[in-house]
C-alpha cells in the first residue's frame, strides 16, 4: 500500500469446537506474515468468547479489536470484560455492536439474548465508567458499526450522529464490493461524521458464499449487480473464481487507500480460513 498511516486488520471467527490447536497454527503463521491487527467476531453458537479471546491474542503479539455486542452480556458485565481485558492483556479498542438475535437453530439455551441497551448505550457507558471515570481513566479507543445499505439512510445518519457522541472514536463499514460501493460509502459517511473509517473488504472466493450476499442473506450486507455478473462468470471454476476474488479485493484495498477517504480497511476471511488471504497479505502489507 501507499501510506505507512493506512490499517490493514484481518476479521477472524473464534475457532470452532475442539479447534484450538488449529487456530493457534494459523495465528502464529499470520502473525509471521506480518499481520498485526485482527478485529474478532463474536458467535451466536458456543464458542470462545471474543474479548477472552481477543485478551490471548494480544498475548501472541497482535493489535485485537474484539467486536462487543449487547446480546450477550448485560452492561455491568462489559465493562468487567473490558476493564479485565486491558488490565490483563493491554486491549484497548473495541467494537460495539448491537447484535442479531439468536434463532432457534443456533440458540445455545431459550434465551433471545439479554439486549438490556443497544451499541450507542453501551457505547457511552463504557465511555461514562471506563475513560471518563477519575479512577480508572483507560485508555480505550471505541469503535461502531455503520450501515451504507440500510433501507433508511437518514436514520442510518442520525444512529452514526448518537454513536459519534456517545464516545465513538472510529467507525468500521459494512463490506464494499466494487469501487462505485465504496464512493457511495464514503459519500453517505462524510456527511455524517469526520471520525475515522475502516472499510470492510469480502473477497468473493466461493459460490456458495456469493450466493447468500446477492439473496440477502447475510444482514446488512449488500452486493451490487455488476460485481454479481461478474463473479458468474468464473464460478464454474473454483480455481479461477478465487484469484479473480482476491485480486478484486486487493485493487478494491488499493482504490480505498489511494482515495485518501478512509484510514483502512478489514479484510473478512472467507470460509473462516484467513491463511487463503495469505499471499494477498503480505502485498498489501508489503
Amino acid at each position: 500500500m501507499n501510506s505507512d498511516d493506512f490499517v490493514v486488520s484481518v476479521q477472524i471467527d473464534p475457532p470452532a469446537t475442539r479447534k484450538l490447536n488449529d487456530f493457534k497454527r494459523v495465528m502464529a503463521i499470520l502473525l509471521a506474515s506480518g499481520v498485526r491487527i485482527v478485529d474478532v467476531n463474536s458467535s451466536r453458537r458456543i464458542s470462545h468468547d471474543s474479548i477472552q479471546l481477543a485478551v490471548a491474542l494480544a498475548q501472541m503479539g497482535f493489535i485485537t479489536i474484539p467486536h462487543v455486542t449487547t446480546r450477550d452480556s448485560s452492561l455491568n458485565g462489559l465493562l468487567n470484560q473490558i476493564f479485565a481485558a486491558y488490565e490483563w492483556g493491554g486491549v484497548r479498542d473495541f467494537l460495539f455492536i448491537t447484535g442479531d438475535p439468536y434463532e432457534a437453530s443456533q440458540s445455545i439455551t431459550p434465551s433471545r439474548g439479554i439486549f438490556q441497551t443497544d451499541s450507542i448505550g453501551a457505547i457511552e457507558a463504557c465511555d461514562k465508567y471506563l475513560r471518563k471515570d477519575l479512577k480508572l481513566q483507560l485508555d480505550l479507543t471505541f469503535y461502531a458499526a455503520v450501515n451504507q445499505n440500510e433501507a433508511d439512510l437518514a436514520c442510518e445518519g442520525e444512529r452514526l450522529k448518537a454513536k459519534e457522541s456517545a464516545g465513538a472514536d472510529f467507525f468500521m463499514s459494512q463490506p464494499v464490493f466494487s469501487k462505485k460501493q465504496a464512493l457511495c460509502l464514503f459519500d453517505f459517511y462524510e456527511k455524517h461524521s469526520k471520525k475515522p473509517l475502516l472499510v470492510g473488504i469480502w473477497p468473493l472466493i466461493h459460490p456458495k458464499t456469493i450466493s447468500s450476499i446477492h439473496e440477502k442473506r447475510i444482514v446488512g450486507v449488500c452486493l451490487d449487480d455488476e460485481t454479481w455478473a461478474q463473479a458468474a462468470r468464473h464460478t464454474a471454476d473454483q480455481s479461477k473464481l478465487q484469484n479473480w476474488g482476491l485480486k478484486r479485493a486487493y485493487d478494491l484495498v488499493e482504490f480505498i487507500c489511494a482515495s485518501k477517504r478512509a484510514q483502512g480497511v478489514y479484510i473478512v476471511a472467507p470460509a473462516r480460513n484467513p491463511l487463503i488471504l495469505l499471499d494477498t497479505l503480505r502485498e498489501m502489507l508489503s
